[in-house]
């Protein structure tokens, strides 16, 4: 069965003048480069996009309905002002970019429907395969747990 821990960035919150620096798919971790930012910020389309409380629930309250249509199992659900944390398994052969997407395009829908339109989230989504109960524990009891956002779990609901 797998178990991937999906995290969907803000369009515009992840560019290359973070402290910490930035990732591409080619060459992976980069240090912080401000003209690169300035660069990506150019060719923005619209403005960055930040997650408020609000945002943040009916992002969780949508993975919930999308597990049941989608056919996946929701563990856990981690949130911040600029990104998505996504902690789920499923029993068939899809492909995890499959899923990634399916889930991308739903919440992408409930929040223009519910706010409005705009481009919500950054192209693609970062994935990581959970390889063992060690490395799910490590992420539901420590990593996931202290995010600062909403959170929602399978034993305890949705939380602060």
């Amino acid at each position: 069965m797998p178990c991937y821990l999906f995290t969907y960035h803000g369009y515009g919150t992840w560019l290359p003048d973070q402290p910490d620096g930035y990732v591409t798919r080619e060459k992976g971790q980069l240090p912080q480069d401000t003209r690169q930012a300035t660069r990506y910020r150019d060719l923005m389309t619209e403005g960055e996009c930040r997650f408020d409380e609000a945002h943040q629930q009916t992002a969780i309250d949508e993975l919930q309905m999308a597990g049941v249509k989608q056919d996946f199992r929701l563990h856990f659900v981690a949130t911040e002002h600029t990104h998505l944390h996504v902690l789920l398994s499923w029993k068939d052969d899809r492909p995890w970019m499959r899923l990634r997407v399916a889930i991308k395009t739903s919440l992408t829908r409930r929040l223009n429907r519910e706010y409005f339109d705009r481009k919500w989230l950054s192209e693609g989504a970062s994935r990581k395969r959970v390889i063992n109960q060690e490395h799910f524990d490590y992420l539901v009891c420590t990593y996931l747990a202290e995010h600062s956002g909403w959170k929602w779990c399978e034993e305890r609901g949705l939380f602060r």
